[in-house]
């Protein structure tokens, strides 16, 4: 494999084995304004041609409406078409390449139209929620957000048998806190009583600090990647993958060279992996206590237990064996605490406990150990054939 053609052909077939699982920024050269904004370039127009519906008003004619959207529409394009010409373009060119002026001008032209419509309110609501939309498109599409939960899901089905298992040996453990929280006058009192975004907000304080449990692993996890690659383990990582016929002429004893961005895709990798686990564990857990609760905790004991001044309205109602099953807000709001209790003791277990480590967190590990080995390859081979960053870069997308 040494001619510049099959180089060019495993430059290709590794970059896209990059981008399946998630990992666009281990591609050399890869940029945000050239692999991300220029390509959706064509969505962000479309985008800003929908928002000059803001223009149209409920209490005005439909002929009035049409010469406002009319108006808009003239107004985006006009303003896009002179902002081409001063820097010396063709009125309607598209870029080349979006950077800080073109991302700009979407943040603002659109907000122009509800604006000179005397919307103040309107044009500064169009220009955040656009400011948004930008974020997410670059936090979705530059970390190959869609992908790596196609990678992650994948992954977490072919080993579905294992989590079975892992489900039956973690919720015995669990249960010994767990159903004691369950049956707690008190914890029914405190779940109950949460208003719907104060329970979201619970819920979400047990997510980011199971996050960031895992984030202060994650340095020692890549670190411990890197020494098992130099002791010898390239060729065995590379297995499998575009460059397996070459990794063994390739010198793996370097340490792994990553930069910020490029760390950080690695560590969201480690992230939404363990993310997927802790959540099916997270659900069987709420599925089960749900069940549970509708069947042993009867209506009675609840009205018992919360009094007549929380809440608990009722969902669904049937009757199952001649008795009256509730299925309340009340018993939704306990076993979804419960089961954050549940998912974040599942999260601390994966990374202490050397029976989950080693069925679940290794596995992850041996994936991350692949990706960096494979580009280890990559790059010796992009620099065989002279390849410049900016060459090959595939497009990226889900």
């Amino acid at each position: 494999m040494g001619d510049a053609g099959t180089d060019e052909e495993v430059l290709g077939a590794t970059e896209r084995w990059f981008l399946r699982r998630g990992l666009p920024h281990l591609i050399e050269g890869y940029r945000a304004s050239e692999d991300v904004f220029t390509r959706s370039v064509g969505v962000l127009f479309l985008v800003a041609l929908v928002e000059t519906t803001d223009a149209v008003e409920r209490e005005w004619r439909w002929w009035q409406n049409t010469l406002a959207l009319l108006a808009g529409v003239a107004l985006l394009v006009g303003a896009y078409a002179l902002v081409n010409v001063l820097r010396g373009r063709s009125p309607l060119r598209r870029p080349d390449s979006v950077g800080p002026v073109e991302l700009g001008l979407f943040v603002v032209l659109p907000a122009l139209v509800p604006l000179v419509f005397g919307d103040v309110d309107g044009a500064a609501v169009t220009a955040g929620l656009n400011l948004v939309l930008l974020l997410l498109v670059y936090v979705v599409t530059s970390y190959g957000l869609v992908p790596m939960t196609r990678w992650a899901l994948t992954r977490t089905v072919a080993a579905l048998g294992a989590i079975a298992d892992l489900v039956g040996r973690a919720l015995p453990l669990l249960f010994a806190l767990t159903i004691l929280v369950f049956v707690n006058t008190e914890a029914w009192q405190v779940a109950a009583a949460l208003p719907g975004p104060l329970f979201a907000l619970t819920g979400a304080m047990f997510v980011v600090v199971g996050l960031f449990f895992l984030l202060t692993r994650l340095p020692r996890e890549v670190r411990r990647v890197d020494d098992e690659l130099g002791d010898g383990g390239l060729v065995a990582a590379c297995a499998g993958t575009p460059v397996e016929g070459i990794a063994g002429s390739v010198d793996g004893t370097a340490p792994v060279d990553l930069d910020r961005r490029q760390r950080l895709n690695v560590y969201m990798v480690f992230l939404f992996a363990q993310a997927v686990q802790a959540a099916l564990v997270t659900a069987a857990v709420f599925a089960f206590f749900t069940l549970f609760g509708l069947v042993a905790i009867r209506p009675v004991v609840v009205e018992g237990w919360l009094g007549a001044d929380i809440p608990k309205d009722v969902v669904v109602a049937f009757d199952l064996v001649g008795h009256r099953m509730e299925l309340t807000t009340a018993l939704l709001h306990v076993s979804g605490f419960v089961s954050f209790v549940a998912g974040f003791s599942f999260t601390v277990s994966l990374v202490t406990d050397s029976s989950y480590r080693e069925e679940f967190f290794d596995d992850v590990v041996g994936q991350v150990r692949q990706a960096l080995a494979v580009r280890t390859v990559y790059l010796a081979v992009r620099r065989r054939g002279g390849a410049t960053p900016a060459e090959g870069v595939p497009a990226v997308g889900p």
